[in-house]
């Protein structure tokens, strides 16, 4: 039977066999154990109150680790990161798990996953920065683990991402939307977690929207934004064709692009738009201020911290790649494109 069966062969509401199946109070002792019996005879696991406030009572252990690869991908997101730890740190605490951080880098990911699968009941991992050659490691973690920021295609582990590709879209049909239909991309050189969705986001979006993709406006820059500087420095130097606007793979390359640009005598936005990527805080205080998308950073956080909860409680064992939705934050660094006559 069922559970709305068993209330019914009890004569008691759903909501009473609910309390005593979860241990609850609110039901009398003769009413529980009568309940009680029906549960255990149709196949339920009960556990008492008291054994249940027991087993809360012991936190879960989780550990996140904060992968730091030889890339520089962190040195421009330690914002997005301490956005994403707070929403860990929040869920922890209300799931009853005792939380432990570690900063991890290649030569010891794989000694500390197999200690882990001893020592804790689930992992979340930072994984940005990950490289490809490196996800094989990951298999051996034992427990229960959680992706975020990347996604390996091939590669059976839960993921929490932000929904790149969706983002990217919007921000360039935004940038449609103003006037502009020759739209560059300021894409980094580096390949890690998120910015091969971010690629494959600008190219379809030019092609769904019916855009020019000009390899000419597609600029390959370093993360650092005084490298980024200085290449875009270098680049406007020799005088290249430009679109009227740019997406960005992230804010740090956004914005040294963007004070190259005005360095070089163009406008922002009056010459040249330009949307960054994850809201950080250098992006409401740039000059000017920088339209961007915001991702859900505290979200991710909550998020893996609750698939783990899930695995250990239910057992599920199926593979879940959760993307959640970013927002465009429009701010002073976009307009409609300068008039041609002007």
């Amino acid at each position: 039977m069922n559970l709305k069966q068993i209330a019914q062969e009890a004569g008691l509401s759903l909501s009473t066999v609910s309390l005593v199946l979860n241990g609850k109070p609110g039901v009398s002792q003769s009413t529980r154990d009568r309940v009680t019996q029906l549960l255990i005879q149709n196949g339920y696991n009960i556990r008492s109150s008291q054994a249940k406030e027991k087993a809360l009572s012991v936190p879960r252990r989780l550990l996140f680790i904060h992968y730091r690869g030889s890339g520089c991908l962190m040195e421009s997101k330690d914002s997005f990161f301490i956005q994403i730890l707070d929403g860990i740190e929040q869920q922890a605490r209300r799931s009853n798990f005792s939380l432990q951080i570690l900063n991890l880098n290649q030569s010891n990911l794989k000694e500390e996953l197999i200690t882990a699968s001893r020592n804790v009941d689930g992992v979340i991992i930072f994984a940005t920065e990950l490289e490809a050659e490196l996800v094989p490691i990951l298999h051996y973690c034992n427990v229960p683990l959680v992706v975020i920021d990347a996604n390996f295609p091939h590669e059976q582990f839960n993921y929490i991402t932000v929904e790149n590709k969706d983002a990217v879209f919007r921000a360039i049909s935004y940038l449609h939307s103003l006037g502009h239909t020759q739209i560059g991309y300021l894409h980094s050189f580096e390949s890690t977690g998120s910015i091969p969705d971010r690629e494959r986001g600008y190219y379809s979006s030019m092609k769904e929207l019916g855009l020019p993709i000009n390899p000419d406006h597609v600029f390959q820059l370093y993360l650092f934004a005084d490298r980024t500087y200085d290449q875009m420095c270098r680049i406007l130097s020799a005088h290249p064709s430009l679109p009227t606007a740019f997406v960005s793979d992230n804010d740090v390359l956004a914005i040294g692009a963007m004070r190259a640009f005005q360095d070089c005598g163009y406008r922002i936005p009056e010459d040249i738009s330009i949307i960054g990527f994850d809201d950080s805080y250098i992006s409401s205080i740039s000059n000017p201020p920088l339209t961007t998308v915001h991702s859900p950073q505290p979200a991710l956080g909550r998020a893996a911290v609750n698939r783990i909860q899930e695995i250990l409680d239910t057992g599920d064992v199926n593979i879940i790649r959760s993307s959640l939705f970013a927002s465009l934050v429009i701010r002073n660094s976009t307009a409609p494109p300068r008039p041609t006559n002007d």
